[in-house]
């Protein structure tokens, strides 16, 4: 009997910690930015705009597959054209922030903000970077606004030093990280016995209805392309290309795809990732998770 009794017990943990299923509508906000001015004094990124679309494409046909209520907020800078929802017109951090906390949402909601585009060496998110209307989009800030409203959120951000994100939700990633050139753990498994300790404290850490999926830790830069030698590698962000093929989307047509049956959760799109990525790309921009006790089930396709 006392060899059965570890057995229960994990049993029962996994069971306990089974993902939460959000029965509400569906949010996503998307922000993308090329950078294309040659006054702004950023660097162009060619691929955000291709990141946003095939991201918007793959998660709408998501969303309504899994028979979800469901809402599309693009904004989007492309060649030095300002655009909301494919509305033109000049959009800025202040409308972001306002955007995110005009949401009526409740606990059943799901809300999804995908980032693509430059990131500074604090992590915040640069919205527009010329010399005379400098924006950026901190941490702090984006916390702030997502947890003003109700609802389970998943932020994705494909910049540099994205990382950040994890740290300022309060819950810190012990996920992998690579200290020159050697892993300092293995997945979200060594997360495990922290992982248990947050579930079972008494104590409120962080912000709990907050999942983070960064393209890179606090040091690590995010690149606008990946690997050579993957079909249709240079239209995408080197993280974006792997988030796009966990979600399901077809690589070699290029086109959004639905796995009937195929639940996505949260840590899906980080072990799909993992999966992806090729090492050398993983080794200088990895990845990183906020440390929860549950998962989160982001759709669930059934049509």
């Amino acid at each position: 009997m006392r060899r059965i009794m570890p057995v229960l017990i994990i049993v029962a943990l996994l069971i306990s910690c089974r993902p939460s299923v959000p029965a509400g509508r569906t949010v996503i906000i998307s922000v993308a930015l090329d950078y294309a001015s040659p006054d702004d004094g950023a660097s162009t990124l060619s691929n955000p705009p291709n990141d946003q679309r095939a991201f918007m494409a793959q998660t709408e046909l998501l969303a309504s597959a899994s028979g979800e209520r469901y809402e599309m907020i693009g904004f989007l800078s492309e060649n030095e054209r300002w655009s909301v929802d494919g509305e033109e017109r000049k959009w800025g951090k202040a409308d972001v922030l306002s955007t995110i906390m005009g949401l009526d949402t409740g606990d059943d909601d799901l809300i999804i903000f995908y980032y693509s585009g430059h990131g500074s060496t604090d992590g915040s998110l640069v919205i527009d970077n010329d010399p005379e209307e400098k924006e950026y989009i901190a941490p702090d800030e984006l916390i702030a606004a997502l947890s003003a409203i109700g609802g389970k959120k998943c932020v994705i951000l494909d910049s540099c030093h994205s990382g950040v994100f994890i740290q300022d939700t309060g819950i810190m990633a012990d996920g992998e990280q690579f200290d020159d050139g050697r892993l300092a753990s293995e997945g979200f498994a060594s997360a495990l016995l922290p992982s248990l300790r947050i579930s079972l404290s008494s104590e409120v850490v962080g912000n709990e209805d907050i999942w983070v999926l960064s393209a890179a830790t606090a040091e690590q830069l995010s690149y606008d392309s990946g690997s050579e030698g993957l079909v249709n590698q240079d239209r995408y962000g080197a993280f974006t290309y792997s988030l796009l093929i966990a979600l399901g989307y077809d690589m070699e047509e290029d086109v959004p795809r639905l796995i009937r049956g195929r639940e996505v959760t949260f840590l899906d799109l980080y072990a799909g990732i993992k999966d992806s990525m090729a090492e050398e790309m993983w080794r200088i921009q990895t990845p990183q998770i906020t440390l929860s006790p549950l998962d989160l089930v982001l759709f669930s396709p059934t049509r």
